[in-house]
């Protein structure tokens, strides 16, 4: 069984096994949420097998919620249950996944991709019709931001030959597992 080492992969942890178990979402009040976990900072919530396999992710790069705590939660359940191309987590599989919470910063415009890492800066990328999604950093098999840029605009259908047509933001990212 996995056992967190952080206090934001516990959260995410317990709430899956609560929410598989149970179908219910426990919170904690208010007034018990430490400090750190009452920034308003985006998450994604990601699961693995024992093998360090990614199953699932939930998440975006803008904060939906007021606090992380509550980000934490909503996108752990998310990426237990609202992944449309996955079944959801069955409680059979609770004893065989890991949970990591990968909290991000504020995304900013990349205005010079020669300075960007993919080993540490994730993307955003959004075309002139709406089109948008983003890459975390560090993938496997994905070493450079040109790499990076085609992977997502493939992942999210974005034939757009010409980058600079392109908002391109850049983001880096705490991984607590």
């Amino acid at each position: 069984m996995f056992n967190p080492k952080t206090s934001y992969a516990k959260i995410a942890y317990d709430t899956i096994l609560f929410f598989v178990s149970t179908g219910q979402i426990r919170k904690i009040s208010e007034d018990k949420i430490s400090a750190d976990l009452k920034l308003n900072r985006a998450c994604i919530v990601s699961i693995f097998n024992l093998d360090d396999n990614l199953l699932r992710s939930y998440g975006d790069i803008n904060p939906k919620n007021n606090f992380l705590y509550d980000e934490i939660i909503e996108n752990a359940i998310g990426a237990a249950s609202k992944d449309k191309n996955f079944e959801p987590i069955k409680s059979s599989q609770l004893n065989q996944i890991k949970v990591c919470v990968d909290v991000l910063s504020v995304p900013h415009i990349a205005d010079n991709l020669e300075e960007l890492k993919p080993q540490k800066h994730g993307l955003f990328i959004r075309d002139t019709s709406g089109k948008s999604g983003f890459i975390m950093p560090n993938i496997k098999g994905v070493n450079t931001v040109e790499e990076q840029i085609g992977k997502l605009k493939h992942n999210i259908g974005i034939s757009e030959e010409d980058n600079s047509k392109l908002d391109i933001l850049f983001f880096k990212s705490t991984r607590y597992d």
